[in-house]
């Protein structure tokens, strides 16, 4: 009887390091050892950032990789029941033509038998279970697309994870299950057990440290083109397989132990062959299809993403390093005005009403309030320092008042949306790179203020508000320099913490921190609220509106690259919020018992963040229906 690992305990094992190499080289387990890693790496990769626009970017990461490795052990378990199973039917198998005696050599030939179908099987599981994986990867954009369908209904905890069901988990369990029945030992395979356990633990070794090379080292990249290449990958492989067995009998390279499963090739056999590939051609198919025409897949903007009856018009899209950023007019005016905005994900980062150029986030006005700080020696020519550009509006204000503006924007199609749908004026300089590591290698004592603005899909970079980072900005400010730091936070006690947290990392950073919410409504509503931070007393002069330029100073700024009616013309809306800033104070008095001090060691900023994403993906779905967020 055949043990469960699949060695014959009928024959001699044998252990050697020549065994253990001869193992690790069958093309099943060689094949599926560079496969794994490659397909596993780019999963836990691409899956989550494909439903990035759908649910934000710190939903889509909750919880993912435990159920994935979750999706993974359950494939192997799986694999563990079929092979018992299949094991047990072996057992049952009796010769054609021999009759049910005890003799030796009808034992032989029984075990043989068993041996032959449980080969069978394992080969035919994993064969299937790749042409399942291929499949699934390659039909993922239409069954996720189903699913994002019902977002609504699922929202933003569930949501993702109710759509990885269609997708990333059910491949890793595949995977799971693919490679344990690559482990068991065929009929032919006789090894001592501790060459077999050895093989066994340099394959799954192998597996997760490629995949995790893969996750780390992959680079950003248009999903759609990894997705149908692995789907492509995985088919060809199963393709392989089927090819070997028709010429060889079994998933292997010319073997003399194999000579006597090889069959004659018939029509049948060559139909049937040719009938296996139909797997293989689907995905094939698929990966043309989505390639040419999903409209997810394209790089610009396409009929389907502006239907005659839609309220939105898609202005331009492209998947950057940052995920999808697009760019949306309106149709339907909102208290008789037009709005145009961009969109990061499932996020606004900035918009403006095309009647008149306001912002129609009011809060995007108050950064432009470090002018208004008295104690300061003004200069000449005074410097800023803008990290996460939006649409331009802070900084654009800054430059229209002669301000040399230097720019960090780590998504540079950000940057030319900016400037080509916004009027987002000429910077001093213009650099595109994560902010962290642009603080780190600036120069000291640089820049009279500095504008922190990097709110997207409901949280920020946690790396940006450590102690450690402000630590930085400090360093490269001049001593009465400003910092103005904008984030999305509420005064709600159970959905404070984020706020808090950053509030006394700031004061760990700064002498002297103050704070104002965009609006004085309700004190717990999930908004925006802007910090000035500086190593001394913070106090403002009174705001007085600028006046409408003369067609000289139009020309004057239009010759500096400038748009003269991005940020001096007459704006209601601008004058209302830096006139009125100061009356919106936070309502909870500083307390640096209360909240975490970030750092670098230790960052928790995003667990903190997640009530308050809550909050604002539900105030997104409000201001624009589920239609609008699936269509990018």
């Amino acid at each position: 009887m055949a043990s469960a690992t699949g060695v014959n305990p009928s024959l001699k094992p044998t252990h050697s390091q020549a065994m253990l190499l001869e193992l690790l080289l069958t093309v099943t387990r060689g094949s599926l050892i560079i496969l794994t890693p490659l397909v596993a790496g780019m999963i836990l990769r691409v899956a989550p950032s494909m439903l990035e626009p759908i649910y934000g970017s710190l939903f889509i990461e909750d919880l993912f990789l435990e159920y994935s490795l979750a999706s993974a052990g359950i494939g192997v378990v799986m694999a563990m029941i079929y092979t018992l199973v299949l094991g047990s039917q072996s057992q049952k198998v009796i010769p054609k033509g021999s009759a049910a005696t005890s003799t030796t050599h009808d034992s032989v030939e029984t075990k043989t038998a068993a041996g032959l179908y449980k080969d069978a099987g394992l080969r035919k599981g994993i064969i299937v279970s790749l042409d399942i994986c291929a499949l699934v990867i390659a039909s993922s954009f239409w069954t996720t697309h189903a699913m994002f369908k019902h977002s609504n209904e699922f929202g933003p905890w569930r949501g993702p994870h109710l759509t990885q069901l269609v997708f990333a988990y059910p491949v890793l369990a595949l995977l799971g299950f693919t490679n344990t029945l690559a482990c068991v030992l065929r009929s032919y395979e006789r090894v001592h057990v501790r060459t077999w356990i050895s093989c066994v633990l340099i394959q799954v070794g192998a597996i997760l440290g490629l995949t995790l090379v893969v996750f780390q080292m992959a680079p950003q990249g248009p999903n759609c083109s990894r997705v149908y290449t692995a789907a492509i990958l995985v088919a060809a492989i199963s393709g392989l397989h089927k090819t070997l067995v028709f010429i060889h009998g079994e998933v292997a390279l010319p073997d003399e132990r194999l000579e006597s499963r090889r069959k004659p090739k018939t029509a049948s056999s060559r139909a049937s062959l040719v009938m296996s590939y139909i797997p293989l051609i689907l995905v094939l198919a698929m990966a043309v299809q989505n390639a040419t025409r999903n409209p997810q897949c394209q790089t610009g903007v396409t009929k389907a993403h502006n239907p005659l009856n839609g309220n939105y018009t898609i202005l331009a899209r492209n998947e950057s390093v940052t995920g999808w950023i697009s760019v949306a007019d309106e149709l339907t005016p909102r208290n008789d005005l037009h709005i145009r905005i961009m969109r990061a994900g499932h996020s606004l980062i900035g918009g403006m009403y095309s009647e008149t150029g306001d912002s129609i986030f009011g809060s995007f006005y108050i950064p432009e309030a470090v002018r208004l700080i008295k104690n300061r020696e003004k200069g000449e020519q005074e410097v800023a320092l803008q990290i996460g550009l939006g649409v331009g509006i802070a900084s654009g204000s800054l430059i229209q008042h002669g301000v040399a503006v230097d720019v960090v924007e780590i998504d540079p199609v950000v940057a030319d949306y900016a400037s080509t749908y916004f009027d987002w004026p000429k910077p001093n300089q213009l650099f595109i790179q994560d902010g962290r590591q642009f603080i780190k290698s600036a120069p000291e004592n640089k820049y009279d203020y500095v504008i922190h603005d990097v709110f997207t899909g409901g949280g920020v970079p946690p790396s940006l508000f450590s102690l450690e980072a402000l630590q930085d900005i400090q360093r490269i400010m001049k001593p009465d320099g400003v910092l103005a730091l904008n984030m999305v936070g509420s005064e709600s006690p159970i959905k404070a913490q984020a706020l808090y947290s950053v509030r006394r990392t700031l004061h760990a950073a700064f002498k002297h921190v103050v704070a104002f919410k965009e609006s004085p409504e309700d004190p717990d509503a999930f908004q925006n609220i802007v910090f000035f931070a500086a190593q001394f007393p913070i106090e403002f002069d009174p705001y007085v509106p600028p006046p409408f330029p003369t067609e000289e100073e139009k020309e004057i700024l239009k010759a500096r690259g400038g748009h003269a009616d991005h940020a001096l013309r007459p704006s209601l809306m601008r004058d209302w919020i830096l006139s009125s800033f100061q009356d919106w104070p936070l309502s909870t008095p500083y307390d640096s018992s209360m909240g975490e001090l970030i750092m670098d060691r230790n960052n928790t900023l995003n667990s903190m963040q997640r009530l308050g994403a809550e909050d604002h993906w539900h105030a997104m779905r409000s201001l624009f229906p589920q239609d609008f967020w699936i269509n990018y």
